[in-house]
């Protein structure tokens, strides 16, 4: 137990020196100069799954919604333009986020709802007094490619690169450490701005590089054998996802108008994108640790 709390209290100390930033820093940051306005300014903001914790952490709790509040009072502080949460627009019909959004914005107390859309997006956007907010998911095959290398990899010896501990592989930080712990002991902004930091963002991205593609079968010559590269078709099938977001999210965006927008995203999928928006002159992505500050 000594040794969980040491260890734990390492982890809160990394997350605070992530984002503690002194004004030399932020002066060196190319995204944080106020001269430089080039391209629509893009914040994206990794989330959990606000429904998916534990029996006890529960985000209506008057503490969480306290720091939800701050959340919400930190992306509006940048004044975007637009707001997208991962919905997909193509089901409108179904899910009518829209017609919520309305009913939300007359509404004198948030949703009593363990959703980060509603809880962080939709308080977000009401701040700014938007008409709605924008919705930018896609649908992918992760389920059954991610089962399907989990199936290959368990019947030809390959559980030690499911498991991170294969060589060549990277573990990733978040299951390096008890979450549910580090939740519990963190505000709730805090443990997103935990979320956030380079060193969680960048080993969950890497295990998507350094490990699934290992997965598979190495008879590269064997056309009759579907499990070539299984793993591979995992991690393909996540980047075609985000680049479909994306995509959505571009096709949504009033290029002369428009001067910044936010991201609301499970916090796995922002790697990516942000690659994509970096490679992208019209946009600058804002550096999360920069802006993500109480």
């Amino acid at each position: 137990m000594i040794n969980f709390i040491k260890r734990f209290a390492a982890t809160a100390l990394l997350s605070a020196l992530v984002f503690s930033c002194d004004t030399a820093t932020t002066a060196e940051d190319p995204s944080a100069k106020e001269e430089d306005n080039i391209g629509i300014k893009v914040y994206l903001l990794g989330t959990f799954h606000f429904a998916q914790t534990n029996s006890s952490y529960n985000v209506l709790d008057e503490l969480h919604q306290n720091s939800i509040e701050e959340l919400a009072e930190i992306i509006a502080a940048q004044n975007p333009d637009k707001i997208f949460v991962e919905r997909q627009p193509e089901y409108e019909f179904q899910n009518n986020l829209d017609s919520l959004y309305r009913v939300y914005t007359s509404m004198k107390q948030p949703l009593k709802a363990r959703n980060e859309l509603y809880q962080v997006g939709f308080r977000a956007a009401k701040k700014l007094e938007h008409p709605k907010v924008y919705q930018c998911d896609h649908p992918g095959q992760y389920g059954w490619f991610n089962q399907a290398a989990i199936n290959y990899a368990r019947r030809n010896d390959q559980t030690a690169i499911l498991e991170a501990k294969g060589i060549g592989t990277v573990p990733r930080l978040d299951d390096e450490i008890d979450t549910d712990s580090l939740m519990h002991s963190l505000t709730l902004l805090e443990y997103i701005q935990w979320l956030n930091s380079p060193p969680v963002m960048n080993s969950s991205h890497a295990s998507y590089i350094a490990n699934y593609p290992q997965i598979g079968s190495t008879d590269y010559y064997n056309y009759e054998d579907d499990s070539t590269l299984i793993g591979a078709e995992l991690t393909a099938d996540w980047y075609q996802r985000n680049i479909m977001i994306y995509s959505k999210m571009i096709n949504q965006v009033n290029f002369g108008d428009d001067k910044a927008i936010v991201l609301l995203i499970g916090a796995d999928h922002v790697p990516i994108i942000k690659h994509l928006f970096d490679s992208n002159p019209h946009f600058k992505v804002m550096e999360t640790a920069h802006w993500l500050k109480n």
